[in-house]
């Protein structure tokens, strides 16, 4: 009889402090403190020529605003994922000096996305002419992000 009332009140001692605990942890986990896609920072990293300022993607289009570091070059294409498209939307239509800032915009993208998950290591690549040189050159980068 002792053994049982030992352990009787080692639970009720301890086991309230248990279960605050697991409340508590329930708790920040609900509002989003525990959960890593809320610390989930937009980067490209990876990019040679150009440099990476911020990016978007959403379940219909990408879109990504670049720095150009060659010297002028034409953007020809992009692809997000394993989905190439020719026909992107540039801001800056006029050939790129360097150090332009543009947009370029696809509605090519991975199927399945869905608004609020978080996307790691995603695959882009800027493919681009340089004027009086080498045509259909690539630069790539692994982008993280959250879907909007």
């Amino acid at each position: 009889m002792r053994k049982g009332q030992g352990a009787m009140e080692y639970l009720m001692t301890y086991g309230w402090a248990l279960l605050v605990i697991i409340i508590v942890g329930a708790a920040l986990f609900a509002l989003g403190v525990l959960n890593p896609a809320t610390y989930q920072q937009r980067r490209c990293t990876g990019f040679q020529y150009f440099t990476y300022i911020d990016q978007k993607l959403t379940a219909s289009d990408y879109e990504v605003n670049v720095r150009n570091g060659n010297q002028k070059a034409a953007v020809v294409g992009l692809m997000v994922g394993t989905s190439y498209e020719t026909g992107v939307t540039l801001s800056n239509t006029s050939a790129l000096q360097s150090g332009d800032t543009f947009t370029i915009k696809t509605a090519k993208v991975p199927s399945g996305l869905v608004a609020g998950n978080s996307f790691d290591s995603l695959n882009v690549q800027i493919v681009y002419n340089v004027e009086g040189g080498i045509t259909n050159n690539t630069d790539t980068a692994a982008c993280t992000g959250i879907v909007a």
